[in-house]
C-alpha cells in the first residue's frame, strides 16, 4: 500500500536514515544517519540542556557561602552577644527561632533578615521641617500637596516675572530655546507668555539651600549675583544683613507645601537632585559590619570588593521584590542561556533577543548601612569600595541576529540531506511496492557520483560562499526591517518593524518620513540625473575623441592617444583630491580667474559678489558665490555645483571610452565606408549610419554597466564635495545637495549610525539598478544574439 511509503518517508524525516532501514538499505541508512547524528550533536554540544542555570550567577563576585555565615558571622555575633551578657539583637533572635535555630541559618536567610531589618527601621515618611514631627506615608494627607523646586535656574525680568528655559525641536529639525513664564517655587507654566530670547532677563538661581530665620523656612537664591531668601510659604523675598547667623536646615528629600506647613519626603533609595537617599544603619548592621571588618582585615582574606557588591545587590533585590523578579525573568531565558546552536539561532532570528541592557545602581542606597560612613561604628569605607554601577549586557540583537543567521544557513545544508533522505525513502518504497528494480546501495552512490559530479565538486565552494558572501548580504538586507539606529543599538536590543521603514519614505508629515522620506526622493532624483549625465557625457566625450584620433588628418596620433589616456592612468582618488583642492573657494582656479580679470566681469553681471537674497528668478541659477566662486560649496545654488561635478567627471571618465572606442572603430570593415562614399554619403551620415551603430552594438553592455557604476559612483561625490553643500542637517535626513544614494548611505552608517534606513536604501538601490540593468541588457542585440 502507498501509505507504507508515506510512513517510511515520514520516519526518514524524523530520524534521517530510518526510512532506509525499513527499506533494508543499511549503507544508505548509515550515510543519512551520520549527518543526522552530526546535526543533533552540534545542537547538544553547544547547549546547556542538562544544566541548571541561575540568573544570580551573572552578578559579579561570589557568594559568602553558608559556611561563612555559620563559621564567620554567627561566631562574631555570638561573641558580641557573650560580651553583652548574653543579650543579642531581639528581632534577629526571633528570626533564629522562626528558622529553628542557628544551624539552619544560610546566606540567603541572612540576606532576607537584613532586608527586613532595613525596611522596619527605614519607613517611608513625611517630616515636618520645622517641628521634626514624623508622619508615616500611609497616614499623610496628600490632597493639595505642592512640590517645591528648590534647585533650579530661572530668569527674571524687570516686571518680577520668572521664566524657565526649555529647548524645542521645530518642524525643520532645528532646536530653538524658549523662555516660558513660570511660578517661583511650584514650577507651573504659563504657555501664553513665551519669549524667544534672553534680552532683558537676569539669571535667578535657586541654590537648594534651606535656612531657618525667625521661625520661618527660607530658600536661598542668587538674583543677578546677589543673595536673597525666599519664604517657602508666602514666596516673599527678603535680604538678610551680613553678620547675622542663620542656621542651615539639612534637607535631602523633596519638599512639599501642605496647609501652610513644609514637609520633607523621605524614601530610602529615592534619587532627588542627583542625590540618592540612603538607608540608615541599624544596631544589627553595626554588628554585621563588625564581622565583615574582621573578615576583610584578616591576612589571606579571599573576599573582594566585587563579592561585597554582589551581597549589596542581593539585599537590594530582597528590599525590592518586583525588581528582583524582573531580573530573574529577564536573565534566565531558556533559549538564550540553555538552547543549542540551531534552536537558539532560530529563536534569535525570530525575536532578535528579548532582554534589554540594565544598569543597576540602586544598591548604592545601602552604602551608609552596609559600608558605613566616616562616623559609623565599624565602618568598611577604607577596606571595601563597592562598584557603583552593575551593568548587565542583556541580549545584543546585532550578535543574536548574526549568530542566528549562521545557524539558519548551516541548518539549510543539513536540511538538503534530510529532504534527500525523505525523497529517497519514499521513491525506493514506491519502487518496491510496484516491484520495480531497485539499485543496490553501492551502485546507487556510484550513480549519484557520476550524474552529480559537478554539484559534488562545487559543494565545498557553495558551503564557504554561504557564510562569507550570502550571510553578509542577507544580514544587510534584513536589518532594513528593524529599528536599529545609533551606536547604542549595536550593543542593545532592537525589534522587527516590518515594512514601516519603507512606508516612511512615502509619509512626509511625521517620523522618519518627515526628513528621510523627503530626502530619499530628492537624492534619488539627483542620483538618476547624475547617473544619466555622467554616463552619456563620458561616453560621447570618449566617442568624440576616438573619432578625432582615428582621423588620418591628425598627426602624431600615438602621442595624442598617450596624452589623453593619462587621466585614466592616474589613480582616480588622487585625481579627485586634486580637483577638490584646485576648485576650492580659495584654490588655484579662482586665483587664476582673478589674475586674468574674470572676477570683475562676473561681478558686473551680478553672478558674483552680491547678496543671494537680492536675486530673483533665473538670476538665482547663475549665482556663483559671495566673495569667491564656490565651485563645490555653494549653498544657494546647488544646480551650479552639480553641473561643475558633471563636467569634472568627464575628465575622469572619457579616456576609458576613448580607448575602448578607438579599438572598436579600428575593427570596423573599411568597405562599409567605401560603399557609403560611392552612395554619396556625407561624413556626418557615415558617423550616424555606420560608426555609431557599430560602436553601440559592441559597447552597449559596457555602457549599461557604466550607468550602474555611476549610480554607485561613491568616490567622485565623497572625495570632491563630501555630498555638500547643505549636508549634515537632520531636517534633510543628513543628505547634502550632491549626495547620491551610495554616499548618503555611507554617511548614514559611518557618521550617523542610522543603519536601518541605510539598509532600506541599499535594498531599493539593488532593486532599481538590478532591474534596470537586467532589462537594458536583455534588450541589447548583443545579449539577444548570445
Amino acid at each position: 500500500m502507498k501509505v507504507f511509503s508515506i510512513i517510511k518517508a515520514i520516519a526518514s524525516g524524523l530520524v534521517w536514515g530510518l526510512g532506509q532501514v525499513l527499506n533494508k538499505q543499511f549503507l544508505k541508512a548509515f550515510f543519512f544517519f551520520f549527518f543526522f547524528a552530526l546535526f543533533i550533536s552540534i545542537e547538544l554540544f553547544t547547549s546547556k540542556y542538562f544544566e541548571e542555570t541561575d540568573a544570580m550567577d551573572k552578578i559579579v563576585g561570589k557568594d559568602f557561602s553558608d559556611q561563612y555565615v555559620q563559621l564567620g558571622f554567627l561566631a562574631d555575633y555570638n561573641y558580641n552577644k557573650f560580651l553583652n551578657n548574653g543579650v543579642g539583637y531581639a528581632d534577629f533572635e526571633d528570626f533564629l527561632l522562626e528558622i529553628d535555630g542557628e544551624e539552619n541559618l544560610t546566606e540567603a536567610l541572612l540576606i532576607q533578615f537584613i532586608a527586613s531589618d532595613l525596611k522596619k527601621n527605614n519607613p517611608i515618611v513625611y517630616i515636618n521641617s520645622l517641628t521634626n514631627v514624623i508622619i508615616p506615608a500611609e497616614e499623610f494627607e496628600t490632597e493639595g500637596r505642592e512640590h517645591l523646586f528648590r534647585r533650579e535656574t530661572l530668569y527674571l525680568d524687570d516686571q518680577g516675572i520668572y521664566y524657565v528655559e526649555r529647548d524645542v525641536t521645530l518642524a525643520t529639525g532645528s532646536n530653538q530655546k524658549q523662555y516660558v513664564e513660570t511660578t517661583l517655587l511650584t514650577g507651573e507654566l504659563n504657555e501664553d507668555n513665551i519669549r524667544f530670547n534672553r534680552e532683558g532677563l537676569v539669571v535667578y538661581r535657586k541654590t537648594g539651600e534651606i535656612y531657618r530665620y525667625q521661625g520661618v523656612l527660607y530658600l536661598r537664591v542668587i538674583n543677578d549675583g546677589s543673595f536673597e531668601y525666599v519664604n517657602l510659604l508666602t514666596e516673599a523675598t527678603i535680604t538678610i544683613q551680613p553678620g547675622i547667623i542663620v542656621p542651615v536646615v539639612q534637607v535631602i528629600g523633596p519638599l512639599y507645601r501642605v496647609n501652610n506647613m513644609i514637609f520633607e519626603y523621605i524614601e530610602p533609595g529615592l534619587i532627588y537632585n542627583s542625590v540618592r537617599l540612603q538607608y540608615k544603619s541599624t544596631p544589627f548592621l553595626d554588628t554585621f559590619r563588625q564581622s565583615m571588618l574582621y573578615t576583610y582585615t584578616q591576612p589571606g582574606n579571599a573576599f573582594t570588593d566585587n563579592d561585597y557588591t554582589r551581597l549589596m545587590l542581593k539585599v537590594y533585590f530582597e528590599l525590592n521584590p518586583s525588581i528582583r523578579d524582573h531580573f530573574l525573568d529577564e536573565y534566565n531565558d531558556f533559549f538564550y542561556d540553555r538552547a543549542g546552536m540551531f534552536v537558539r539561532g532560530y529563536w534569535g532570528v525570530i525575536t532578535l533577543g528579548t532582554t534589554s541592557k540594565i544598569n543597576y545602581t540602586g544598591h548604592m542606597s545601602l552604602n551608609n548601612a552596609l559600608i558605613g560612613t566616616s562616623t559609623s561604628p565599624y565602618s568598611l569605607a577604607t577596606h571595601i569600595r563597592p562598584l557603583e554601577e552593575l551593568p548587565f549586557r542583556g541580549h545584543v540583537s546585532m550578535m543574536v541576529l548574526l549568530e542566528g543567521l549562521i545557524a539558519v544557513i548551516l541548518s539549510f545544508f543539513f536540511y538538503i540531506l534530510m529532504f534527500w533522505s525523505v525523497s529517497d525513502a519514499y521513491k525506493t518504497a514506491e519502487k518496491k511496492r510496484r516491484k520495480e528494480k531497485v539499485l543496490g546501495d553501492r551502485k546507487y552512490f556510484a550513480n549519484v557520483y557520476e550524474n552529480s559530479f559537478e554539484y559534488i565538486v562545487l559543494s565545498p565552494a557553495v558551503f564557504v560562499l554561504g557564510f562569507i558572501s550570502i550571510m553578509p548580504i542577507v544580514f544587510g538586507f534584513v536589518i532594513a526591517f528593524t529599528n536599529i539606529a545609533g551606536n547604542e543599538s549595536m550593543l542593545e536590543t532592537f525589534d522587527w518593524v516590518g515594512l514601516r521603514n519603507f512606508f516612511a519614505l512615502f509619509n512626509f508629515t511625521s517620523g522618519l518620513g518627515a526628513s528621510f522620506g523627503r530626502a530619499f526622493w530628492r537624492v534619488l532624483g539627483w542620483t538618476v540625473i547624475w547617473a544619466v549625465l555622467s554616463t552619456f557625457t563620458v561616453f560621447f566625450g570618449g566617442f568624440f575623441q576616438a573619432l578625432v584620433l582615428n582621423s588620418e588628418k591628425v598627426v602624431f596620433r600615438k602621442l595624442w592617444r598617450t596624452v589623453l589616456i593619462l587621466p585614466w592612468a592616474i589613480p582616480a582618488l588622487l585625481s579627485q583630491m586634486v580637483f577638490s583642492v584646485m576648485f576650492n573657494e580659495f584654490g588655484f582656479i579662482n586665483q587664476f580667474l582673478q589674475d586674468i580679470g574674470v572676477y570683475p566681469i562676473l561681478q558686473n553681471l551680478g553672478m558674483l559678489g552680491v547678496n543671494f537674497n537680492t536675486l530673483e528668478g533665473f538670476a538665482r541659477y547663475l549665482y556663483l558665490g559671495q566673495d569667491n566662486i564656490q565651485w563645490f560649496s555653494n549653498p544657494f545654488n546647488p544646480v551650479f555645483v552639480r553641473a561643475t561635478l558633471v563636467v569634472v567627471n568627464i575628465w575622469l571618465g572619457f579616456p576609458y571610452f576613448m580607448a575602448l572606442m578607438t579599438g572598436v572603430m579600428t575593427a570596423i570593415d573599411a568597405t562599409l565606408y567605401e560603399a557609403a562614399d560611392i552612395d554619396g554619403a556625407t561624413k556626418f551620415q557615415k558617423i550616424i549610419k555606420i560608426t555609431m551603430p557599430l560602436v553601440l552594438y559592441s559597447t552597449a553592455p559596457i555602457l549599461i554597466m557604466t550607468f550602474s557604476g555611476n549610480f554607485n559612483n561613491f568616490g567622485v561625490i565623497y572625495f570632491i564635495t563630501g555630498g555638500g553643500p547643505n549636508t549634515g542637517l537632520a531636517s534633510r535626513g543628513f543628505a547634502g545637495d550632491t549626495d547620491i544614494l551610495i554616499s548618503w548611505m555611507y554617511k548614514l552608517t559611518v557618521e550617523y549610525s542610522i543603519y536601518n534606513m541605510a539598509s532600506v536604501f541599499s535594498v531599493l538601490i539593488f532593486l532599481f539598478v538590478g532591474s534596470l540593468t537586467a532589462w537594458n541588457l536583455s534588450k541589447t542585440r548583443a545579449f539577444q544574439e548570445d
